[in-house]
């Protein structure tokens, strides 16, 4: 079991390292077509491979309980990426990398509500770690945080979302197939999307967008969500949230080695101070 949890968390590292990478990609991609045509052809490409598992496990959405479940997954999923990208259109970058990162914060609230899994000590103190790392790393100004705007709350209903995704992803892992789990997600994030993408009618569909975005949905989203899916049945939520939270760090240095961006001494502490936090983790998992 030890050696289970130790390879779930060396996959959900990878994936984040995937997530990371995805940043200036997305960056990229913006210049030719909009964020909601983004989101429909990731999850368009990503629901290519899931509709397959999806029919493959029709059966079991038969039951009605199983398929609201899987509904409000789905829906979840597709709400955190879209508050988050309509938050970045009133608040700043820096702000929206703190408040999403709170998404740690919630996560214990709701495993501990829903699941009845309270933080051990070492999650807490590697969580503290890890809310300190964030705001060095997003060197936020926290006299900031006192000016609540419109794009701070739909950035914050993104925090919850993530949280409420990866709680209820572990509470649906445990009893059913983790490839049908990530499936119906991918599946509800395409029909979600639909009428979104489609409000412009402009659609700049060129090679680069066409391969990025294939990137993004058959690996950054399908394999990198079933690998949180798998991962969740020998973890809990709160651990997987911890590890998530590398996300930030990778797309630091990304941006140091891809755009050039400097590296400082405050994005530098957060990063040591969140990676501490994945050592607490990983030491406790040897044990």
């Amino acid at each position: 079991m030890k050696s289970r949890k130790i390879f779930s968390i060396v996959l959900l590292i990878f994936s984040t390292l995937i997530w990371g990478s995805t940043f200036t990609l997305v960056k990229s991609i913006l210049r030719f077509i909009t964020d909601f045509q983004l989101l429909f052809l990731r999850f368009g490409f990503a629901s290519i491979l899931s509709v397959f598992v999806v029919i493959k496990y029709r059966k079991l959405l038969k039951n009605p309980k199983i398929f609201l479940f899987l509904f409000a997954l789905g829906v979840s999923l597709f709400i955190a990426y879209t508050f988050q990208t309509a938050g970045l259109k009133y608040t700043t970058p820096t702000k929206s990398a703190f408040i999403t990162g709170l998404y740690i914060v919630f996560t214990p609230v709701f495993s501990a509500m829903y699941l009845k899994e309270k933080p051990r000590n070492f999650e807490i103190i590697a969580l503290i770690l890890s809310f300190i790392g964030l705001l060095y790393l997003s060197q936020i100004n926290l006299r900031s945080l006192g000016s609540i705007n419109f794009g701070d709350i739909l950035t914050l209903l993104c925090a919850i979302s993530f949280a409420f995704q990866i709680v209820l992803t572990e509470k649906l892992v445990k009893d059913l197939p983790s490839l049908l789990v990530t499936s119906f997600q991918m599946v509800v994030s395409f029909i979600l999307s639909i009428p979104f993408a489609f409000l412009n009618s402009t659609f700049n569909l060129n090679t680069f967008v066409f391969i990025s975005t294939l990137f993004l949905g058959v690996v950054a989203s399908f394999f990198a969500i079933q690998t949180e899916s798998f991962a969740l049945k020998y973890i809990d939520s709160t651990e997987a949230s911890l590890i998530f939270i590398l996300e930030p760090v990778f797309a630091y240095l990304f941006s140091f080695f891809i755009l050039g961006e400097k590296l400082n001494v405050y994005g530098i502490i957060g990063s040591i101070l969140i990676l501490t936090s994945m050592f607490i983790i990983a030491i406790y998992n040897r044990e």
